[in-house]
Formats: structure tokens, sequence, C-alpha cells
């Protein structure tokens, strides 16, 4: 076996492992979803095993957040919608050059730091204090969101 088939096949490998811990990922996302969906009765709990519909499930639990002096309504309704929203609408400002460019990059920048927003909200109706640590790892550590939200599919929120 020369060095090139060694690449392929650690390549091959590696992306295998990456498939099976992404779906591990997935499953306790979905799993802590579904359990929060039923403790908080939202109804629907299903919308959990949907990866665009999880943002449904998260909308419905916080329901609004205050984002300085502006509240966000309607939570599971902007969740789902605002990531499809700044898809289109970089995909539409990538079309003008440069400045198109420019607006796309503050557009995913901002939302973002509103997604961040969100994480920070839902963690803390759940865990107080510890929010800010939780939020700042799961930015950090792509992989301890889905295992917080797996641990906290049988909590009681705070308020």
């Amino acid at each position: 076996m020369d060095n090139l088939e060694m690449l392929f096949l650690l390549s091959g490998v590696a992306l295998f492992l990456f498939f099976i811990i992404g779906i591990i990922l997935y499953l306790l996302t979905a799993l802590g979803l579904y359990g929060l969906a039923k403790t908080e009765d939202t109804g629907n709990q299903w919308f959990a095993f949907i990866p665009l519909l999880q943002f449904y499930i998260v909308g419905k639990i916080l329901k609004e957040i205050k984002i300085s002096n502006y509240t966000v309504p309607q939570l599971e309704l902007v969740l789902p919608i605002a990531p499809i929203a700044v898809f289109i609408a970089g995909s539409i400002l990538g079309i003008m050059p440069l400045i198109g460019g420019l607006l796309g990059l503050v557009l995913n920048l901002a939302f973002v730091i509103f997604t961040i927003i969100v994480m920070f909200n839902f963690y803390k109706r759940y865990k107080g204090d510890n929010a800010t640590l939780m939020t700042v790892l799961s930015v950090i550590l792509f992989f301890m969101g889905p295992i917080y939200v797996f641990c906290l599919r049988n909590v009681k929120p705070l308020k």
C-alpha cells in the first residue's frame, strides 16, 4: 500500500467517524429537545427530530427574548424562518460585487450573534447563573451544545 492509498484510507475513516459523531450529536439534540418539549407541554414534540423544526421547539419553549430594549415576539416562528431568510438574502447579496459580500458577512454575523443570545436565554431558563459558561462552552466546543440539551431533557425551568 503506497502513501496515496493510505491517505485515501485515512480520509475515508476520518469521514466515516465525522459522520457517526454527527449522527450521535443530532440524536442527543433531538432526544433532549423531545424531552424538553414533553416537559414544557409545547405540543408537536416530534418536531424535535426534524433539524429545522428543532428551532420551533426552542421558540415554543422560550416564547420571546429581550435584546436590549427590543423584545423578539413569536420566537417559534422567528427561529425556523431566520436561517432560511439569511440564506436567501445572502444568496441575493452574493450577486452584488464587494458591497453584497460585505452586507452578507454582516447579515451572517448578526444571525450568529442572535443565535448565541437565544442559546444563552435557553440555558438561563434551566440553569440560571451557569448559562454564561454553558453558552461559551457550546460556542467554543461544538459538541457541548447537544450534550447540554440532552442533559436538560427532564429538567423543569427555574421560572
